[in-house]
């Protein structure tokens, strides 16, 4: 399987215990675990329409769904969007859709905005070129996309396993039933995000969160 199937079919079967492994247990703690965070990317998203990619269980949408106009949220995993769909039910504001992120153009309808939370480390390096134009050019000029993710630290579950040619680095993972996977995951340092994005875009801001071992990226399409 390729090692992009391969992350996706992973989260796939992670859905059911997700938000347990990443310690949410509920949209509204996933906010105050990453208060901070939050408070940086809510003036970003706040009155847009805004295309989530790679949405997962919901919790990230339930907080763009408090600030944004509009939020079409996505997933390659119809089992993370049953999850996340019986979390905002009834919200009019939020739509749900089973949309490949490499794949962006499929998302039908208007966006000034774009979100993602912990998908950028996911893209193997061959690829990033490619998806950021794509999905830009769903956007058009001066929408603005915000990235968020993950720094590295020691964690068993993001030490990376092996390295490829291209420099991607490989985790293990194993889910509660037994179940390994090898998962890609990049961990981008500052000067490489901002030498990837420097021509794309305008109004370009990074801005790291120790404290809760994320990274957050904002920016202009031009």
């Amino acid at each position: 399987m390729d090692i992009v199937d391969q992350t996706a079919e992973y989260y796939g079967q992670r859905a059911p215990w997700h938000d347990e492994y990443m310690g949410w247990r509920g949209t509204d703690r996933m906010a105050e675990l990453l208060e901070s965070l939050v408070a940086w990317v809510v003036p970003h998203m706040k009155n847009r329409d805004v295309l989530e990619l790679a949405c997962g269980t919901g919790n990230w949408t339930a907080v763009l769904a408090r600030w944004a106009n509009r939020v079409l949220a996505t997933d390659l995993n119809s089992s993370m969007l049953r999850i996340a769909r019986a979390k905002l039910t009834g919200i009019e504001r939020v739509q749900f859709r089973e949309l490949d992120a490499y794949a962006p153009e499929g998302a039908l309808g208007d966006f000034d905005a774009a979100f993602a939370a912990d998908w950028f480390s996911h893209v193997p390096h061959s690829r990033l070129g490619s998806f950021l134009d794509r999905l830009h050019a769903v956007l058009g000029n001066s929408a603005r996309v915000v990235f968020v993710d993950i720094l590295y630290h020691d964690h068993p579950d993001l030490r990376p396993c092996r390295r490829d040619g291209e420099g991607n680095t490989y985790c293990r993972r194993r889910l509660p039933d037994g179940r390994e996977f090898e998962v890609l995951k990049n961990y981008p340092e500052r000067a490489e995000i901002l030498e990837l994005l420097g021509g794309r875009t305008e109004d370009l801001r990074y801005e790291a969160f120790g404290d809760l071992r994320r990274w957050a990226l904002s920016y202009r399409t031009s």
